[in-house]
């Protein structure tokens, strides 16, 4: 992850992000996590988001988010999330970009909300479309198991790389 960093911030120096003041912008993003823990047992952590962005060309970037994720921690579970955004994105590619999950789910846990802080790098590579990497803190919390009325929280925060693709209109 770090050379592809490295590779694109050396592509081109002065990176910009659109020709046009502001724009419309859908952006994806995907992580992938593998590994195995103290027992040997596999696991994983996927993610993939969807951003709908209105960017004003270094100025303030607003919009929403919508992501869905598969983890295996301790149970084999999938989730989902959506919410607003807000950051910015400089003419040189650097961004960063702040959410807030209004309303989570992940597995059996239900009415969860968090945010994630995002720092990432993006490169010009076609008329509309940029690529790039981000890093992201991630911290949710799930009020209700719908399983276990007695259950009282589950907290979780992550650290994860993602590769990022973005078109803007």
């Amino acid at each position: 992850m770090a050379s592809l960093f490295i590779l694109l911030s050396s592509l081109h120096a002065t990176a910009t992000m659109a020709p046009r003041m502001y724009s419309i912008m859908a952006q994806f993003s995907g992580s992938i996590s593998e590994s195995t823990d103290a027992g040997d047992n596999a696991l994983f952590n996927h993610k993939m988001s969807f951003e709908a962005l209105y960017l004003v060309r270094g100025g303030p970037t607003f919009g929403g988010r919508y992501i869905i994720e598969a983890r295996n921690d301790n149970e084999s579970t999938s989730g989902q999330a959506y919410g607003p955004m807000a950051g910015f994105y400089s003419e040189r590619g650097y961004f960063v970009l702040v959410t807030y999950d209004v309303l989570a789910k992940l597995g059996r846990w239900t009415n969860g909300e968090g945010f994630e802080v995002d720092l990432g790098y993006m490169e010009h590579i076609g008329d509309q479309i940029h690529v790039g990497v981000k890093y992201s803190y991630r911290k949710m919390r799930y009020k209700t198991d719908i399983a276990d009325s007695t259950a009282v929280q589950k907290d979780v925060a992550e650290y994860f790389p993602s590769l990022v693709l973005n078109y803007l209109f």
